[in-house]
């Protein structure tokens, strides 16, 4: 800790500050963007003596930190003791971090001793720029919470008994706040020959994440806040890469491709390596002409021979950012209900200008036409626990009422979230039932695994084929950014109407018995919305006509003995690797 010495009067002082009047709006709003870079999560601004503020603030572990504001107007410059004083205040308050804001300038001596305390400060030209960032427009529409005040109180009681990293802590609530995040809607069209496709996205504007809907969840994606955050050189660096693909080391290199490095934002490799065969030959032609025309025009020089040749790597870069494909999951307006602002809300701040997000968009996704369309908030609850030990901890509640063609959430329980998670289990329990009754058959039993296995595989990837052909989007998103994200086929279908078609050659009895079972696979999947009626009927008829088509050849190939032994055990091992699989993408 630094040693406090005496305050003496400081004799050359001129003017005296004042205070440095800033809507509190806005006012949050930058201490809000100024915390983030301790890694904090701002939650509101306190008023203490002498005209400073105290901002509270959470951190990663979700405990609550305290951060002294200074806003002062003076006339002439803040040198290095006027820091020193503001770090002495903050160590009086048992503050972690302190903000300077004034409408002046900061000399290189205070700027030097910033660096080495936890001290932001803001002069007044960066001030300028920033509230000019936050003169938004608010939001005329909101998104719907599907839940009553009361209800809300009724999930965070809960929370006082939850387990916290397995601990069952004594907590209470403190207090319940009603917020809106702030989000910027974006439009993107693209035109191709005669066909127009219009797609929609929305950014939240206070944490710079891109939001889209997974099943019935709202999840995030950082991968515009990642660019947000880099210096203006580094991600206009990043922004080429993304646009150009791959670029030559030498042009880029220096501090900010330095930055991208450090924060992996980007690869940087050696050409030549990894290259494709049709690279290799083209490098060898290209080589060998040289050669030849060395030995042709020159006469007092030896041509180099291959083993002879210079070989120049070049350093190349390349982004490791993966921009996702702007689909209807991340249409939120698609799935929520929205209405006019409700006034018991409050807003978050907006940390993230909607105009540096657009000029994102349209350099990464060059060939649409990008528009900003406006603001609406997006409803969440906000509890504050304080423990008997006075730690305080915040959790967040997102309650959006979906629009009525989404699944309501009890109907992703009991027998339809069996099926739709582990959809193996119940034909691998009635696979094991069928081998312990007919164990005085085992042979011809290990060779019904066995083409079992087959027809199986078979399904999985005609559906998977048939998904990437017809790239159909499911009724509510899924398993974004794989190809099981489309829709049609539904492979559950396939496989459980086709499996009757198969077994029928086995055992016709045997066959009627499944059927209600995969009645029931067809309808769960239209139950809980992840698949349309044409998605579960064409999954049946292209499941019957392979199911037919096993029974009639497949099962009358008899393989070799141990092949078949090992077929017939991955009958009941690949679903279960499949499952896991599928589990992992979600």
């Amino acid at each position: 800790m630094m040693d406090r010495f005496p305050k003496f009067p400081r004799i050359f002082r001129g003017e005296e500050w004042k205070p440095l009047e800033i809507k509190s709006e806005q006012l949050e709003a930058i201490v809000s963007r100024l915390l983030s870079e301790f890694n904090l999560d701002f939650r509101e601004l306190k008023r203490i003596e002498n005209g400073d503020m105290l901002a509270i603030a959470t951190n990663k572990l979700g405990e609550e930190t305290k951060s002294l504001v200074r806003v002062r107007s003076y006339t002439i410059g803040l040198d290095e003791e006027d820091v020193e004083d503001l770090y002495e205040d903050m160590l009086e308050k048992e503050a972690t971090s302190a903000i300077f804001i004034t409408s002046s300038h900061f000399t290189k001596g205070a700027k030097k001793f910033a660096k080495h305390v936890p001290i932001r400060l803001v002069d007044g030209v960066e001030l300028g720029k920033l509230l000019s960032e936050y003169e938004k427009p608010k939001a005329e529409f909101a998104f719907l919470s599907r839940l009553t005040d009361g209800e809300v109180v009724r999930y965070f009681r809960g929370g006082e008994k939850r387990k916290f990293l397995g601990i069952s802590p004594a907590r209470k609530i403190e207090e319940i706040d009603k917020r809106y995040i702030p989000l910027g809607h974006f439009s993107m069209k693209k035109i191709t020959g005669d066909v127009e496709t219009v797609a929609n996205l929305y950014v939240d504007l206070n944490s710079g994440n891109v939001l889209y809907m997974e099943e019935n969840r709202i999840e995030e994606n950082n991968f515009i806040k990642k660019i947000l955050d880099l210096p203006e050189e580094s991600r206009a660096h990043l922004l080429d890469l993304m646009e150009h693909g791959e670029l030559d080391y030498e042009h880029l290199k220096g501090k900010p491709l330095d930055i991208l490095e450090k924060k992996g934002l980007i690869g940087i490799h050696e050409r030549g390596r990894g290259e494709g065969i049709l690279d290799i030959l083209t490098n060898e032609i290209t080589s060998t002409v040289s050669i030849a025309t060395s030995e042709l025009t020159s006469t007092t020089h030896k041509a180099p021979t291959p083993g002879e040749r210079a070989v120049v790597k070049t350093k190349q870069v390349r982004t490791t950012i993966e921009k996702p494909t702007i689909d209807t999951s991340f249409d939120l307006g698609h799935f929520i209900e929205s209405a006019e602002v409700d006034p018991s809300f409050t807003p978050d701040p907006i940390n993230y200008s909607s105009e540096d997000v657009l000029n994102i968009l349209k350099r990464v996704y060059r060939g649409n036409e990008v528009s900003f369309l406006g603001m609406i908030y997006l409803p969440y609850y906000r509890c504050k626990y304080v423990s008997d030990a006075g730690v305080t901890r915040f959790e967040r509640l997102f309650a959006p009422k979906f629009k009525p063609f989404v699944p309501k959430p009890g109907m992703y329980r009991g027998i339809y979230r069996l099926i739709d998670r582990f959809p193996a289990i119940p034909y691998l329990v009635i696979g094991l039932g069928y081998l312990l009754l007919n164990l005085d058959k085992l042979e011809y039993v290990i060779h019904v695994f066995s083409s079992a296995f087959i027809f199986l595989f078979m399904a999985v990837v005609v559906g998977i084929l048939l998904k990437v052909i017809f790239k159909t989007e499911r009724r509510i998103p899924r398993y974004g950014g794989t190809i099981a994200k489309y829709g049609f086929p539904s492979i559950h279908t396939l496989a459980s109407i086709g499996g009757i078609a198969f077994i029928y050659f086995v055992d016709p009895m045997f066959a009627l018995l499944l059927i209600p079972l995969g009645l029931l696979y067809m309808y769960s999947r239209i139950k809980i919305g992840v698949h349309s009626d044409v998605d579960v009927i064409g999954g049946a008829i292209v499941g019957i006509i392979i199911g037919i088509f096993c029974g009639i050849y497949v099962l009358n190939i008899y393989l070799d003995p141990a092949i078949e032994t090992i077929l017939g055990a991955l009958f009941f091992i690949a679903p279960l690797i499949l499952t896991v699989m599928e589990l992992r993408m979600r």
